[in-house]
Order: structure tokens, then C-alpha cells, then sequence
């Protein structure tokens, strides 16, 4: 089964916009679980001793004792910052990670070309036969026999999308599989792949679980999108960790967090 796309709040402001609050709320966020997780007083006092290692060695820069103590000390607050930070990072990791992965089907990607041809890889179970995969669907046009590797349990076909819009194309062996072809230039969401089982939790694509018990995926390859902020060409990643920070910074004086 097909399922659309679940629009955020964030996709009805547009790429852009939508991205830059994300990224402001994101650096809120992230100020706030540090806030929480961090041992406030020690990491101040880390960083305030850091801060004098720092000034001491431009001060005493002619006596190689002092400037060696100095170094012992800002290298020992360097090593207690990391450690009373530790907690926010390992909490933080794993939704960092996984709103970078539902971002790149946002923000990341460009839709399938119309009319030029793309290699869709299909991954099989073990012990299912490729060569009797059978590939079909309206303004889908498979150009050449699909290629079963059998050590790789992998069926590669290349097709052609002929329309613009959210195609769909059909896989079937025993019974029909459906996947997504994006090709709409205004899409909001692109849909990479179609998975099953452990694979679903690195999928952030806008269709349902594949429990076809056969096919374990479908991978539809999508061009890197090229993208500018304020006339800055750069990647969208960089853009919201470059607004996270600004607004965490901005923030943590308000919020009373020390970074």
C-alpha cells in the first residue's frame, strides 16, 4: 500500500522558511537538553578555567613554565568539558540523526528526471528467484531486461519515467509491490526507498512498511539537490547546523544554559 506523505507545519512555510524555523526551534531544543542534562555549575567552571589557561599563556608567552602549566590546565578543563557534556550528546544523538535523515527527503534530494533513465535496485529474500520479477506501471517505461544477481540476491532494472507527478510502478513476483516515483518538481518529499524489517528505521520516505516477504526493498537512486541560502550555495545540513548554533547561542543567556 501506497501511503502519502505527512505534511509538518514546517512544509506549508516552504523549503526555506520551513527549514530556517526548524533549524531555530532545533538549537531551542538543543539548548534545553543541555540545560537538563549537564552538570550546569562544572561545566561554568570548566570553561571559565579554560577561558584563564588561555589568557595566561598569551600573558606569560616568554615564561616556557607558565605557559607549560597553563597547557596542563587548559588541556585538563578540555577533558572535564567533554565529559560533563557527554550526557546532552548521547541524548541528543539519536534524534539529531534521525530528523537528518527525514530532512534529506525534504531538503536533500531532487526528483527522478522525466524521460532519462535510472537504475532501481530491488533486494530479494533469501532463496527467491529474480528472474521472475516482473516490473509494470502507467508513464513507466522499463528499457532493458531486469538483471538478477544472484549473489547479491538484487534485481537491477533501469526504467524511464515518462510524466511528471508521484508514479507509480509495480514489482511483483508472486504478488504486486508498489513504490513510488517521484518526479513532480514541486514535490514536498522524495521517496528514496520502500523497506521492510530493521531497514525501516533508516527509511523516512512517505510509504508503509514492505511486508511482501520476498522483496525486503526497492531503491530508487535521487540526484543531490543543489541548494543556496541567502545566496550562499551549501548543502541544507550546513544551513540548519549553522542556524542551530546562532540560536543557541543567542538562546542560552535567555534560557540561563551555560555551553
Amino acid at each position: 500500500m501506497i501511503m502519502e506523505g505527512i505534511l509538518t507545519p514546517f512544509d506549508y512555510l516552504g523549503p526555506f522558511w520551513g527549514l530556517t524555523l526548524l533549524s531555530i526551534l532545533s538549537g531551542a531544543g538543543l539548548l534545553w537538553v543541555v540545560g537538563k542534562t549537564t552538570p550546569q555549575k562544572r561545566v561554568e567552571k570548566s570553561r571559565n578555567q579554560m577561558d584563564s589557561a588561555i589568557y595566561e599563556i598569551r600573558l606569560f608567552i616568554d615564561s616556557p613554565k607558565r605557559v607549560g602549566i597553563s597547557l596542563v590546565r587548559l588541556m585538563t578543563n578540555s577533558v572535564l568539558y567533554v565529559a560533563y557534556m557527554m550526557p546532552a550528546f548521547v541524548i541528543l544523538a539519536l534524534p539529531m540523526a534521525l530528523m537528518i535523515l527525514g530532512l534529506e527527503t525534504r531538503h536533500g534530494m531532487e526528483p527522478v528526471s522525466v524521460d532519462k533513465a535510472i537504475v532501481v535496485t530491488v533486494e530479494l529474500a533469501d532463496g527467491v528467484d529474480g528472474n521472475k520479477l516482473t516490473v509494470s506501471g502507467e508513464h513507466i517505461e522499463v528499457t532493458a531486461p531486469p538483471l538478477y544477481v544472484q549473489s547479491e540476491n538484487r534485481v537491477y532494472v533501469r526504467l524511464v519515467a515518462n510524466s511528471e507527478g508521484s508514479l507509480v510502478a509495480n514489482f511483483a513476483i508472486d504478488r504486486n509491490v508498489e513504490k513510488l516515483i517521484v518526479t513532480d518538481p514541486n514535490a514536498l518529499q522524495m521517496a528514496p526507498d520502500r523497506t521492510s524489517g530493521l531497514d525501516l528505521l533508516m527509511s523516512f520516505g512517505p510509504e508503509s512498511n514492505l511486508d511482501d516477504g520476498q522483496i525486503k526493498s526497492i531503491l530508487v537512486p535521487h540526484v543531490a539537490k543543489d541548494t543556496s541560502y541567502l545566496g550562499i550555495g551549501m548543502p541544507w545540513w550546513l544551513w540548519w547546523m549553522i542556524l542551530m548554533m546562532i540560536a543557541a547561542f543567542a538562546l542560552k543567556k535567555p534560557m540561563g544554559v551555560t555551553l
